[in-house]
């Protein structure tokens, strides 16, 4: 798995790192949301394989409020860490108690979302009778907005018990709105052990792979925004100018017309790029590549259906999302061999980035990567305080952002409003002043189109629906 680096000599980490700790011997990592069928044994199985991590035992802790998803993890490791032949090394232990869990936990691995699909229908739906047609509904919008409040006193919960149980964890967070919930995190326990982590550049590298037919190893980037919403600012390929190389290869046309195929994403969903093209020419800069979560940024292409046909945007519905759900769970039944046919469980890792921090962090030789935090000046223009997406560091001292500098002009301008909106919702969202939550849904670019009371009334059915998970608006 190759390291992204840096394209340029003036990147520093913004804060220098701390003291190493000793070398543990064993290390104690609790994982909430440890029954998730779609994340746990990819990050499970990176983190047990992960080379050089063979040198230190590993203790599991598995959280859910699923004991049945939680029994099904923990079956499927035992069984297979005795076939790797590490059983007894690593540990795998499920429980439903929190403080059991976190308590002296090293790391804190968090992939949970409050509610689940029942709550996340009304994130979807009530917006669309308000001409806002989500394709993903998970960071920005009134989809993310709401997704964002039944979670933040969630976050604040586990932030709280961290703080108190296991104060020197590291926290690794891959719960959508990365940016509010990240935030929320890093308040509580201080930035420089908090990261938030997305897979979108990876992305962006693989649909340059095949653009170039090079090696991840080959292409550096420059970049900076915020999760789902980032843009390039240059890059190199094979230590050529990335801009100048791909304007070879468009000639003109729209970058969707280059991509030959369907570009599938990491956890299976497709887009087409022609939002990709569409920001590309108009603005000089290749953004993030999965147009899906792109578009909920821009009120224009995600409130009119025939512009949405245009640019040939996917909507993922619930009932999507449940079939995806299910098949995970028929996925761990094969890889136990409880149906008619057993199936392999791999041994191949995925490219996401759990194990390689821990790793760094354990034997402080340092990794650096993609990482969501809190802005403190690595991009100098966005809002102070706001998670943005850039390049970071992590080694025993903890977490360093590399700085961007300024995003240009016209970049900031799209970013801005965005990022004050998540800033105010993390705030009514920790307050519980209902009047300053339904005002920063007014301000949200997505709404753009809606007379102010239409937004309240959408607002006030969304948060209704789910009052159940919102303490901190319906005592």
């Amino acid at each position: 798995m190759g390291i992204l680096k840096p394209t340029t000599n003036n990147q520093q980490p913004t804060t220098r790192s701390k003291s190493a700790p000793a070398e543990r011997k064993r290390i104690k990592i609790a994982y909430i949301g440890g029954g998730s069928h779609m994340w746990a044994p990819r990050i499970i199985r990176d983190i047990s394989l992960k080379k050089g991590l063979g040198r230190i035992g590993i203790d599991f802790y598995l959280l859910d409020i699923d004991e049945g998803r939680l029994n099904d993890i923990q079956t499927l490791f035992n069984c297979k860490l005795q076939e790797w032949g590490i059983g007894d090394r690593i540990s795998v232990t499920s429980t439903t108690d929190a403080a059991a869990a976190i308590a002296g936990a090293d790391f804190v691995l968090i992939t949970i979302s409050t509610g689940r699909l029942k709550a996340m229908r009304h994130d979807i739906a009530v917006p669309e009778k308000y001409g806002i047609y989500h394709t993903v509904g998970d960071t920005a919008g009134p989809g993310g907005w709401a997704r964002s409040l039944r979670n933040i006193p969630v976050f604040q919960a586990y932030a709280k018990m961290i703080k108190d149980l296991a104060p020197n964890a590291f926290v690794l967070n891959y719960t959508n709105p990365m940016g509010t919930l990240t935030k929320v995190l890093s308040d509580e326990l201080g930035g420089h052990r908090v990261v938030g982590l997305c897979h979108g550049l990876f992305e962006n590298y693989r649909v340059l792979q095949t653009v170039f037919g090079v090696e991840e190893k080959d292409i550096r980037v420059r970049f900076g925004g915020l999760n789902h919403f980032f843009f390039i600012l240059d890059f190199k390929v094979k230590g050529q100018d990335g801009y100048a190389l791909l304007r070879e290869k468009l000639q003109g046309d729209n970058f969707g017309v280059l991509i030959e195929k369907i570009h599938k994403d990491a956890i299976g969903f497709h887009s087409e790029k022609w939002l990709t093209g569409e920001l590309l020419e108009h603005y000089g800069y290749l953004p993030y590549v999965g147009d899906r979560h792109t578009c909920e940024f821009f009120n224009c292409y995600m409130t009119n259906k025939e512009t949405m046909s245009r640019f040939k945007l996917v909507r993922t519905s619930i009932e999507d999302r449940e079939k995806m759900y299910a098949n995970g769970a028929v996925r761990i039944d094969k890889w136990l061999g409880r149906g008619r046919k057993k199936v392999s469980f791999s041994r191949k890792t995925s490219r996401e980035t759990a194990a390689d921090i821990i790793k760094a962090v354990v034997f402080n030789e340092g990794f650096t990567d993609v990482v969501n935090m809190v802005n403190t000046g690595q991009i100098s223009n966005l809002s102070q305080g706001v998670v943005v997406e850039t390049m970071g560091c992590v080694d025993a001292g903890g977490f360093s952002p590399l700085t961007v500098g300024p995003l240009p002009e016209a970049i900031k301008a799209l970013m801005m409003p965005h990022a004050e909106v998540q800033l105010r919702t993390v705030r009514a969202g920790l307050s519980g002043d209902l009047n300053e939550a339904l005002l920063t849904l007014a301000a949200d670019p997505v709404c753009a189109h809606l007379p102010v009371s239409d937004i309240r009334r959408m607002g006030l059915e969304m948060l209704e629906a789910n009052r159940q998970y919102l303490p901190q608006f319906f005592h």
